[in-house]
């Protein structure tokens, strides 16, 4: 280790850059953003505990940090519908137990508590900083230049669209830094079996992080076969076991509560009828408010036909399950207006926005259909078109000088887009454009090679 550091100081010496450089824009975020804002109506809402999953979020981790500190384990084992993602609010909540962070500043009312979650912000940013450093060291393991190991760890340490969310509680630097751990394995595989268990173990627990990760282990299995070819047997059966365990528990704790066997968040369920349904009806000639209340209408005939119990969660699943065929079968009779939906949605979530948190907090939940959020446009298409440029550009080098590490990590991080693109949403994006990063510093290493060479004949 001691030797890596002298070997490394560049390195080390920019992650003290990176780290400082993060240590004080997480300071800044929460001074201006950890508090109550007012809108013009004189309505409140807290900066960083503001969207609808924020706010379940952090109620649910406040139960828990409660629970724990009457020693009731239990709370761990969702003893509560498995609707989102079953990490992120346990992490939350064990955190605020061990650091006694508060939750509420008023119990009674409920009012989120200010200025206190840096602490928390810091700590996932730490296990950020450390899967980085990680994944450097098995990258110098390998043939890639040194100074591709730099760039691409200075591109995950300090790009702005990724580390962003380092002041949210959302959990996805969490999220980013499982993926980059998973990466760093497979770039040096080990020859042991056993080893292939506690790897099938980290994948499954970055799918219980983020629910989008549940191909993520295909890309590994494929690697692993043609990395062994006879030798693989075992170590892929070991891989699907170890992540299986977890699949396995996770849908037992939901059976020994509902008698339902289910491993998926029933959000998930909802989706189809949220995001698809309303522009397929619209496209039928309904308005977006004669859509949404046709969705409305269709649910409140489901739990009266059904005589639904929504206090149940089983009941609740059920109507979940209905709505779900529904959509599908309404997709099915529109797939080719559906289709060109998802291509426009997974076109608009590539689409950068590296200032996406900052202006949610300052306009709330007006930003969409802001004033802010319009004139930033052109400069998130200028951005953009930069960063895939050079991206593109270590795409046709890689292929040119037959690199294969940089796909490998592309198609980690498809594996995830394509569960979650068809949504929309940018940040649904920040995972697979994380995983374009060695792409990125190829790009930048081929740019300044050229640039170099061109100076010298010059000369």
């Amino acid at each position: 280790m001691i030797y890596f550091i002298k070997k490394e100081k560049l390195f080390f010496f920019l992650i003290l850059f990176c780290f400082l450089f993060s240590f004080f824009k997480i300071s800044s975020d929460v001074s201006k953003y950890d508090k109550y804002f007012t809108y013009d109506d004189g309505t409140n809402y807290h900066a960083i505990v503001r969207s609808p999953p924020e706010m379940r979020l952090w109620k649910t981790a406040a139960i828990i940090k409660e629970e724990l500190e009457n020693d009731n384990i239990n709370i761990l084992l969702q003893p509560y519908e498995f609707s989102h993602h079953f990490l992120p609010e346990k992490i939350l909540g064990i955190f605020g137990k061990i650091f006694n962070m508060k939750f509420y500043s008023d119990e009674d009312d409920k009012i989120f508590s200010s200025g206190n979650k840096m602490s928390f912000f810091i700590f996932q940013t730490l296990i950020y900083f450390f899967s980085v450093i990680f994944f450097y060291s098995k990258l110098r393991k390998t043939n890639v230049d040194k100074y591709v190991c730099l760039i691409c760890s200075v591109f995950l340490l300090m790009e702005p669209t990724i580390n962003q969310f380092n002041t949210t509680i959302f959990g996805e630097t969490i999220f980013f830094s499982l993926i980059i751990l998973i990466f760093s394995f497979l770039i040096d595989l080990s020859k042991k079996n056993s080893f292939y268990f506690i790897y099938g173990l980290l994948i499954g627990i970055c799918y219980l992080q983020r629910s989008v990760a549940m191909f993520l282990i295909i890309v590994p299995l494929i690697y692993i076969f043609f990395e062994f070819r006879d030798k693989s047997t075992i170590k892929i059966l070991n891989l699907i076991i170890g992540f299986s365990l977890i699949i396995l528990i996770l849908g037992t704790l939901n059976y020994n509560r509902t008698k339902i066997f289910y491993v998926l968040p029933t959000i998930t369920l909802h989706n189809l009828s949220t995001y698809l349904s309303p522009k397929i009806l619209m496209k039928k000639g309904l308005s977006r408010d004669e859509s949404i209340k046709k969705i409305l209408d269709e649910k409140k005939k489901i739990i009266e036909d059904k005589k639904l119990n929504l206090d149940n969660e089983i009941d609740r699943i059920e109507l979940a399950e209905t709505r779900k065929e529904l959509a599908i079968k309404l997709i099915l009779d529109n797939k080719t207006f559906t289709f060109i939906e998802i291509v426009k949605s997974t076109v608009h979530s590539m689409l950068l926005n590296p200032i996406e948190v900052t202006n949610v907090r300052i306009e709330g939940k007006n930003y969409y259909k802001s004033e802010l959020h319009q004139s930033w446009i052109k400069y998130r298409v200028i951005y953009s078109l930069l960063v895939y440029i050079i991206i593109t550009l270590g795409i046709y080098y890689s292929i040119k000088k037959k690199i294969i590490l940089p796909s490998i990590f592309c198609f980690l991080g498809l594996s995830i887009f394509s569960v979650s693109s068809w949504v929309g949403y940018t940040r649904y994006f920040v995972p697979f454009y994380l995983c374009l990063s060695l792409y990125f510093s190829y790009g930048l290493y081929f740019l300044f090679s050229n640039v170099k060479k061109k100076k010298l004949i010059n000369k």
